[in-house]
C-alpha cells in the first residue's frame, strides 16, 4: 500500500519521536510511506525508512509563522506526492498542513484518516501566556480542526478521554493509544549513568523525562524540593529533556539556583531518544506533573508507557485514562502537601514490578492502523 503521512512535527529534525515516527517507521517495513518535510526544527537529522519530500519554502522557526507562510507550498507538494506516487490513503495529524492535505486528497479522490493526537485548540494556546492570544488561538484552531475532521473518512485518537471529547462535538473516533518500543525501553542497571551525571550511588532520585514545557508543572516540583531534602538528605532531582519553543528550561534552572538546590537538581537538556532508557534508569520515582486542568480528562502521556516499560514507580497528577489502564506502580497527588506525602511513602519502598506492557508495543499500534487502512481502501 502507498501511504502519505502529514505529521504534526518536523519529521526528520524533531528531537523527540512522536507516535507517527514510531508507527509509520514500522509500517514502512512493508508499505511505501511518504512524508512532506516541514523544516521548523533544528535538531540532528534522523534516519528514516520513509520517502521524504521537502515542503519548506521559508524556513521560519516560529511554528505559527512557518505553517502559515508555507501553506501554499505545502498544498502543492502534498498534491504532487498524491498524484506522482499513486497514493492509496492519506493520514494527517497537523492542523494547518492537515487542511492542505485534505483539499489535495479530496481533489484526487483519496481517502483520509485524521489522527488527532491531542486537543489542538488547547495545546496551541499553551505556548502563550497572554489570555487574549490564548483565546484567539483556541477559537481559530478549533474552527480549523473541525474543518479537518468534517472532511475526513475516519478519525483516530489516542485516549478514551479524547474519544469522549470528540463525541461531544459530534465526531466518532477510533481509539489507538500511544505505545512504547518494548525492545528499547526495559529495566537497566543505573550505575554507569549515575556516575556520568554526578548522582551519588545511594541517592533517592526523583525524575522526569520528556518535553520540558509549561504543561508539566516542574516549577512546582522544584519549589517543593527543598522540603523534600529536609526529610531525605540523599534526594536528588533529574530532569531529562529540553524546551523547543519556550524558555521554560532556563526558567527552571534559574529557579533551582534561587532556591539553593542547583547542586542537587540535574538538567541534561535534550538527549537522543534512543538513549532515553539509560537516563530513566537512575530514577527511583518517575514524575508526570501534568498541569493544565483542561487536559487532564483527555491525556494519556507517552511517559506512562515508557516509565512502565522500564519498571519504574510513577507519581502523577490524577489522569483518569492512565488510572483506568491500571497498575500498582502508579501513585497520585493533587497538590503540594499530597505530593510531599507520596514522596515520603515511596522513598521507603521505591521498588515495583514491571507491569505487562507488551500489548502496547508500537508494532501492535501499527497493526491497528493497517486494519483501518485495509477497511477504508477495501483491500486486504
Amino acid at each position: 500500500m502507498k501511504i502519505l503521512l502529514v505529521s504534526t512535527q518536523d519529521y526528520i529534525h524533531h528531537p523527540i519521536p512522536s507516535r507517527h515516527h514510531n508507527i509509520f517507521e514500522e509500517l514502512a517495513t512493508r508499505h511505501e510511506v511518504h512524508v512532506p518535510h516541514f523544516h521548523v526544527s533544528r535538531g540532528k537529522e534522523r534516519e528514516t525508512r520513509l520517502h521524504v519530500h521537502e515542503a519548506t519554502q521559508f524556513p521560519v522557526e516560529s511554528p505559527f509563522l512557518h505553517y502559515t507562510a508555507n501553506a501554499p507550498r505545502h498544498y502543492r507538494v502534498i498534491r504532487e506526492i498524491i498524484r506522482d506516487h499513486n497514493i492509496d490513503i492519506v493520514v494527517g495529524a497537523h492542523v494547518l498542513a492537515g487542511t492542505a492535505m485534505i483539499r489535495a486528497a479530496e481533489k484526487a479522490g483519496v481517502p483520509v484518516v485524521f489522527d488527532l493526537k491531542d486537543w489542538f485548540p488547547d495545546s496551541a494556546a499553551a505556548y502563550y501566556k497572554n489570555p487574549a492570544v490564548q483565546r484567539l488561538l483556541r477559537e481559530g484552531v478549533l474552527a480549523i480542526t473541525r474543518y479537518n475532521l468534517d472532511h475526513s473518512d475516519v478519525v483516530t485518537t489516542v485516549s478514551p478521554g479524547l474519544v469522549a471529547k470528540l463525541r461531544s462535538y459530534g465526531y466518532e473516533a477510533e481509539l489507538i493509544t500511544n505505545g512504547v518500543d518494548t525492545d528499547l525501553f526495559r529495566p537497566m542497571n543505573s550505575g554507569a549513568m549515575r556516575s556520568a551525571l554526578g548522582i551519588a550511588p545511594d541517592a533517592f532520585v526523583l525524575g522526569f523525562a520528556g518535553a520540558v514545557e509549561r504543561w508539566y508543572a516542574l516549577d512546582e516540583v522544584i519549589r517543593a524540593f527543598p522540603e523534600i531534602q529536609k526529610k531525605h538528605k540523599n534526594a536528588e532531582l533529574l530532569i531529562v529533556g529540553g524546551s523547543l519553543f519556550t524558555g521554560y528550561l532556563d526558567e527552571l534552572r534559574a529557579l533551582a539556583a534561587r532556591l539553593g538546590v542547583a547542586d542537587r537538581v540535574h538538567f541534561t537538556g535534550a538527549v537522543d531518544y534512543r538513549d532515553l532508557p539509560g537516563y530513566i534508569a537512575p530514577m527511583d520515582l518517575c514524575l508526570i506533573p501534568l498541569s493544565p486542568p483542561q487536559w487532564v480528562d483527555i491525556a494519556l502521556p507517552n511517559k506512562y508507557f515508557e516509565y512502565s516499560a522500564c519498571g519504574k514507580p510513577i507519581l502523577s497528577t490524577p489522569i483518569p485514562d492512565m488510572l483506568r489502564m491500571g497498575g500498582d506502580h502508579i501513585a497520585v497527588y493533587r497538590g503540594r502537601e499530597e505530593f510531599l506525602e507520596r514522596v515520603d511513602e515511596l522513598a521507603l519502598s521505591p521498588e515495583c514490578a514491571r507491569p505487562a506492557i507488551e500489548e502496547h508495543s508500537w508494532k501492535k499500534k501499527a497493526e491497528a492502523f493497517e486494519k483501518i487502512f485495509a477497511r477504508v481502501t477495501g483491500t486486504r
